[in-house]
């Protein structure tokens, strides 16, 4: 094993300590007895101390005993981390699950959604934390409004590079206090974790493996919304994303976007004309000048291409011609 930190493995466990404390007072005997009403998710890999936080976010709740709360490790590698899950799973009444394989935040997300008992959803990154009472407000609001399928609301946006922190403001997405489709595909401000009814997952058969280490929030968002699901806006801060220029979030390849342009070409035509589409496809691929790629997409929207695109598609298709590339 690797040289660890002393200072930092211990206070890890003073930190599970801590919340082991109030865990175990319920007593084996009465977990049992609890009628979970909602449940979160949290997807790890490798976050140790920012899983503790986002732990102890959910005690600031009301409702926090009757939460189930289920962890799913993407087979983490951190020893500090696998640590802590052991001990979460042995003391707590905690669900853990440990991924047979990495299969990414896709495949985590839908076992969390598979093995929870409660028909409201509420998914929460490892490195992210709840607002004080966002799970009371959550579950009060899918109880006194039951014909909506998910809920959006603000939430705080915190850089961890300079720690400022700023509200992200919902209500723009939205008319009439649900999300509007059109006004999304303009403005995607829609956070990937937002709550949701495990029938709203169900219906659109879970989360795309294709996009597990990319954009699969957004996949997953828009055929839940293209799907007839009803979102509500709750107007007031319901997160805090603790955005970090080391995330998912700003390192994934941004080819995916160009792919889900095609994949829900329906949803970006209801803000954009077939040829600027396709255009904007074509100019995000040509420069990898990709012969399986580029001529089948040159001949199907060909008519739609501007000049620029349809000169350099024939040059392309020439130059692997006399190339036989």
């Amino acid at each position: 094993m690797q040289n660890q930190n002393p200072y930092r493995k211990r206070q890890c466990l003073n930190s599970f300590l801590f919340l082991g404390d109030f865990y175990v007072q319920a007593g084996y005997i009465s977990i049992h007895l609890i009628m979970y009403k909602l449940s979160v998710i949290i997807c790890v890999f490798n976050e140790e101390m920012c899983l503790i936080e986002a732990l102890r976010s959910l005690y600031h709740n009301d409702i926090y005993k009757q939460t189930e709360v289920i962890i799913i490790d993407d087979c983490s590698i951190n020893p500090v981390t696998l640590r802590l899950l052991h001990l979460l799973a042995k003391f707590t009444r905690y669900n853990v699950i440990n991924s047979q394989q990495n299969m990414g935040l896709s495949n985590s997300r839908n076992l969390g959604f598979a093995n929870a008992t409660t028909p409201y959803i509420l998914p929460l990154d490892a490195d992210d934390i709840f607002p004080e009472h966002a799970i009371d407000d959550i579950y009060t609001t899918f109880t006194q409004k039951p014909g909506i399928d998910f809920i959006v609301g603000n939430y705080y946006l915190n850089n961890v590079q300079t720690g400022q922190t700023q509200v992200v403001d919902c209500s723009g997405i939205t008319t009439a206090g649900t999300v509007d489709i059109k006004k999304l595909g303009t403005d995607w401000k829609l956070l990937g974790t937002s709550p949701c009814k495990k029938a709203a997952w169900e219906k659109v058969g879970g989360y795309n493996l294709k996009y597990s280490y990319s954009v699969q929030d957004v996949d997953f968002w828009i055929r839940v919304i293209t799907s007839g699901s009803q979102g509500f806006y709750l107007n007031k801060p319901i997160y805090t994303w603790n955005k970090s220029a080391t995330g998912m979030n700003m390192n994934f390849n941004r080819l995916d976007m160009v792919k889900l342009m095609e994949d829900h070409r329906e949803f970006y035509l209801l803000n954009n004309t077939a040829a600027d589409l396709d255009n904007r496809i074509f100019e995000a691929y040509y420069p990898y000048k990709q012969k399986n790629v580029l001529l089948p997409l040159g001949k199907k929207s060909f008519q739609r291409l501007k000049l620029v695109n349809k000169l350099r598609l024939i040059r392309f298709y020439i130059t692997t011609m006399f190339n036989g590339a």
